[in-house]
């Protein structure tokens, strides 16, 4: 079977969908040496491809027709399908929601396979977008995708609201967690790392991720300004690790306005291969959310025994369990309480790090591989 796979989101900084896609990728060609894949990657530009190309059962092609052009031809005649680059597929994934730099579903001939990860107000994500644009893009997965895979039980929920689709071409499979995500023992190389990004001998409240407005990192911002008015905790630090965009630079304005600068350390783009050393230099790692419809970093953290705060919302609980303290992102006094609580009380941070180890344990990459290679099967008729 010729199983073909959109790869643009790849291209980029991974996070995210990004994250999913590569690790998605990277566990099939492991575990599945039957069948072959084509991976779709487009730009005027070419770039390197992102996996070695020795992999005897995978193949990468490069599209050099700019995605603007795609663009409009895609939505508006489904021309030119995936096949006349890739060559024949019996399925085909979208594996990315729709968005304004990778047009998305891409047409195709073979049986299609899209996945939804959920989709939080627009306005919060992109400020001006085209509602009907999003539209089409549920209504073609719809009409043409054999088989939809959703990354939790309630993005499942939040797309049955917004599409008229039968419940048995929907597939809940959840993300997972890299096997370089794990305690490390040597202060050393913890230190190491730290040093880089100005952390080491520093106690630090964590957050890894973007800033958009639905991240809610104004009122974690917020919630420490009330975490620093205790003198137990004077030396405690928030670290916000991602990459500085117009969205940060807006937070770090806020966090003089609040007299916290001295305190809070914005990374900048932390490199994939130095977060675990990151998460675990934490004293805990924070989600503060208004939407989060799986939330990758949450397994990270426990997977490096980080005790995990985490909002309340949508797809959190689901993923955390009791594994962690959950609270309404919505109350600053609240968060503020849950991130003391944490902070001060050993007993309970042996007690989330334990708690954590075990919840990682259910979640896996290879899982996620294995379970999204079935939906291929099932959607190819095998």
């Amino acid at each position: 079977m010729k199983i073909g796979i959109d790869a643009r989101v790849l291209q980029g900084v991974r996070r995210g969908q990004g994250q999913y896609v590569y690790y998605l990728v990277k566990n099939l060609i492991e575990i599945d040496k039957k069948n072959e894949y084509f991976l779709f990657y487009n730009g005027f530009n070419k770039k390197e491809f992102v996996f070695e190309e020795n992999a005897p059962n995978l193949r990468q092609v490069w599209c050099r027709i700019p995605g603007t052009v795609l663009g409009l031809s895609w939505p508006a005649v489904s021309f030119p399908p995936v096949e006349l680059f890739t060559g024949s597929t019996d399925v085909f994934h979208n594996t990315i929601n729709f968005n304004f730099t990778h047009y998305t579903p891409i047409p195709c001939r073979g049986k299609m396979v899209a996945t939804f990860h959920g989709m939080t107000d627009p306005a919060d994500i992109w400020g001006k977008y085209d509602l009907k644009r999003i539209n089409r893009w549920f209504n073609i997965i719809a009409e043409r995708a054999s088989k939809i895979i959703v990354v939790s039980k309630s993005v499942k929920e939040d797309l049955l609201s917004r599409i008229d689709i039968p419940q048995e071409k929907i597939k809940v499979v959840y993300c997972g967690v890299g096997e370089e995500f794990k305690p490390e023992n040597e202060k050393s190389s913890v230190d190491a790392v730290l040093s880089k990004y100005g952390l080491s001998g520093k106690r630090y409240i964590l957050y890894v991720g973007a800033a958009e407005k639905n991240k809610n990192i104004k009122g974690l911002l917020e919630a420490f300004l009330k975490i620093r008015n205790n003198s137990r905790f004077k030396d405690v630090y928030l670290v916000l690790a991602g990459k500085i965009d117009p969205d940060y630079r807006k937070l770090i304005e806020y966090s003089k306005t609040l007299g916290i600068e001295q305190k809070v350390i914005f990374t900048d783009y932390i490199e994939h291969s130095d977060l675990p050393m990151v998460y675990n230099g934490a004293e805990v790692f924070i989600l503060p959310t208004f939407n989060e419809w799986f939330g990758i970093p949450l397994l990270e953290a426990m997977s490096c025994g980080v005790p995990v705060a985490a909002s309340n919302c949508r797809g959190i609980p689901e993923v955390v369990g009791d594994a962690g303290i959950l609270f309404n992102p919505h109350n600053i006094e609240e968060m503020s309480k849950v991130l003391s609580g944490v902070l001060e009380n050993k007993p309970l941070q042996l007690e989330l790090k334990e708690k954590g180890f075990k919840r990682a344990r259910d979640f896996s990459w290879k899982k996620t591989a294995e379970n999204t290679l079935e939906v291929y099967l099932e959607a190819a008729g095998k």
